[in-house]
């Protein structure tokens, strides 16, 4: 039995819930549909977490703020001396660098996350993140699926970013890449013949479907066993290998810019290579575009998180909850791991 179904006491993979975007019936629909068992136009995390610049972008979002430690401070800004041990530890077996992420990957495509709290005489001394799939919110009250163990449904803490998020914000460009992907696909399942047999004789216009799959095929052979190739006076011979398949490498990369700026990321850490243009994508590590990708992008996530943890139902009155970002921007990148109290 695996740590997740310990946690929640039954299957992982529960269905993400769908957006509430329908689709019109279409032939469009249908056929899509047909070929792959899906319709683009319907977003699920499980589904836009498939667009490969989406899913970048929210793990950078992640990888930033889940490796600062929370911290608890007092009202002048000094670190409490003694820490909540459920900051920097959790006896459930999930690290609380998982656990962030897990909040920040909540608040960027819903705009929202939760964490379920486990209590000793009011106090809280354990939390894990609950998955936006196992919690709704019905006539402004919280629900939470009983398949999550009693232990941490004691206190329930909703973590708002005040924001909608980017299932809602950016659906539409989510859609886009998916039918890019599936169009891609198609092209790539049935690319252009690189050789045409054309039949200039109106005669032969009947031929059955195996006497021309024959013709083709003793072609092929032919040009197979030897650089010459003789044809009947009535087939005319196009050659069509030089042209190149379009991948829709413009496409893919207009929606990667728009991606990049529904999630607040540099476009360059996600973009991929201009047409012709090689490898133009550039992205550094440097000082400079962590400091972007904090200030403009993974901060908004890290605050959301703060400013809730911060209140008196989870701190204690005079003090506050904050991210350490002290090593996370120190020039040269640090070697060893910022300081925790666990």
């Amino acid at each position: 039995m695996g740590l997740w179904n310990w946690l929640v006491q039954g299957t992982w993979n529960t269905p993400a819930p769908v957006s509430p975007f329908s689709p019109q019936d279409s032939l469009e629909t249908a056929i899509v549909g047909e070929l792959f068992g899906v319709d683009p136009r319907i977003v699920t995390v499980d589904t836009a977490m498939r667009v490969p610049g989406l899913k970048r972008a929210i793990q950078m979002h992640q990888d930033v703020v889940s490796t600062m430690p929370l911290v608890q401070y007092d009202g002048g800004g000094v670190r409490s001396a003694e820490q909540p041990g459920w900051l920097q530890s959790s006896a459930s077996g999930v690290p609380p660098l998982v656990r962030t992420k897990g909040l920040v990957k909540d608040l960027a495509l819903g705009g929202q996350a939760l964490l379920g709290c486990q209590l000793e005489d009011d106090r809280i001394v354990d939390a894990i993140h609950i998955p936006q799939a196992f919690w709704k919110i019905t006539n402004a009250q919280l629900e939470v699926q009983e398949a999550i163990d009693a232990k941490y449904r004691q206190r329930l803490i909703y973590i708002p970013l005040g924001d909608s998020g980017i299932l809602q914000d950016g659906v539409d460009t989510i859609r886009q890449a998916r039918a890019l992907d599936l169009a891609r696909l198609v092209r790539l399942s049935s690319p252009p013949a690189g050789t045409e047999l054309h039949l200039t004789d109106a005669r032969f216009d009947e031929m059955t479907r195996k006497q021309k799959q024959k013709l083709a095929r003793d072609y092929s052979q032919t040009r197979t066993e030897t650089s010459v190739s003789v044809t009947p006076s009535y087939v005319e011979v196009k050659e069509h290998g030089d042209k190149a398949v379009d991948l829709f490498a413009d496409a893919t990369n207009s929606i990667r810019l728009d991606l990049a700026n529904h999630c607040a990321v540099p476009a360059a850490a996600i973009e991929g290579a201009k047409a012709g243009g090689g490898g133009d994508m550039s992205y550094s590590n440097t000082s400079t575009e962590r400091s972007e990708l904090w200030d403009l992008g993974s901060r908004r996530y890290a605050d959301a998180i703060a400013a809730r943890l911060s209140l008196d139902d989870v701190s204690a009155p005079g003090t506050y909850v904050a991210f350490d970002v002290s090593d996370a921007f120190t020039t040269p990148t640090p070697t060893t791991a910022p300081v925790r109290e666990d």
